[in-house]
């Protein structure tokens, strides 16, 4: 009878994976007898390179950036970062350029270069260039290199509030069609919850006799994207009574049964239609903005959107406040010589 191999290099979600028996005496197939390690390269023979060095534990090459980036985001992955998919995308976006260079060599100058060709908005550069300084930290915390480059990054760019007036919103609103979009809007509005945690909502989080929702599914932990519980208003309750009476899944933004995967092509084609330009994420805006020019505090603004502290939502959002640093402009006041 013929042995089975020590590991295999298998697809994996697009790429590959090495993976091996736990227990050798029993095939790899065998209910939980799979061991996996997600693999970086991009082509069989890269993988079956990369599993080779894995498994052997012979990667006696220098500490690249690229080998450096490819451990740190393993770390990641083993600590199951909320991060690390994000990591993920940015290093294939930055691979060609950055792989073989040798940290100890990092200046203003490449970082210029970099960015120079990397033909990206300021904020996608910075956060490339900022994974590569934390990735270059990480191996240095390691002992895998004494390298401390000198950074440049670009500027951070100003962030806009980007939001619908009321006469914009009805404008929008009144465009979007579909059952499964028009609650989806009516959620992103009076919840200002993100894109994700929407469409990630099922029904068992939807407490009608408390009327709150609890935008945190059970399970994943609370990152600095906090998923708050937030009360529902009366039109929102509605809807989503409506909404439960219809259901035909577990999932609240459904479509035939089926949980709504990306609702952009739907707010596109509203856009198109009312001349109006919003986006699945500015309604979290437009919703902040509307309570803070109603006069709710930064302090429950906070606590409502998943803020950690009332800065963040101060910065965003005090100047529409109806009372913004009015004390002080009422305080300067000329006087009689």
């Amino acid at each position: 009878m013929q042995s089975q191999p020590e590991y295999t290099v298998q697809r994996f979600r697009g790429g590959f994976a090495l993976v091996w028996a736990k227990d050798r005496s029993r095939p790899i197939g065998a209910p939980g007898n799979r061991g996996r390690r997600t693999l970086y390269a991009a082509d069989r023979a890269g993988a079956e390179s990369e599993a080779r060095r894995i498994w052997a534990g012979s990667d006696n090459s220098p500490w690249t950036l690229g080998r450096i980036v490819t451990a740190y985001i393993a770390t990641l992955e083993a600590d199951q970062k909320p991060s690390t998919q994000r990591r993920k995308d940015g290093w294939r976006a930055m691979r060609t350029f950055w792989e073989n260079t040798d940290p100890e060599l990092i200046d203003e100058a490449m970082c210029r270069s970099y960015a120079d060709q990397r033909k990206a908005s300021a904020s996608t550069v910075r956060y490339e260039l900022l994974m590569v300084s934390t990735a270059v930290g990480w191996a240095r915390k390691a002992g895998h290199t004494s390298a401390r480059p000198e950074m440049w990054l670009p500027s951070a760019p100003e962030r806009q509030t980007r939001h619908l007036t009321h006469k914009q919103f009805e404008q929008f609103y009144a465009e979007v069609k579909a059952p499964h979009a028009r609650l989806y809007v009516l959620l992103g509005l009076f919840t200002m919850a993100r894109p994700s945690a929407i469409l990630d909502l099922t029904w068992d989080r939807v407490d009608f006799d408390r009327g709150l929702i609890d935008l945190n599914p059970p399970g994943r932990k609370q990152t600095a994207k906090r998923r708050p519980v937030v009360p529902m208003n009366d039109e929102l309750r509605a809807a989503l009574e409506d909404a439960y009476r219809a259901r035909q899944c577990a999932y609240v933004v459904e479509r035939g049964g089926k949980q709504v995967a990306n609702i952009k092509k739907a707010f596109q084609a509203a856009s198109e239609r009312s001349g109006i330009h919003a986006t699945p994420y500015s309604l979290r805006h437009t919703g902040a903005v509307w309570a803070a020019e109603a006069g709710v505090s930064m302090d429950e603004l906070a606590q409502f959107m998943g803020h950690d502290d009332a800065a963040t939502t101060s910065r965003h959002y005090a100047r529409y406040s109806p009372d913004y640093l009015r004390t002080v402009a009422n305080r300067v006041q000329r006087r009689a010589s």
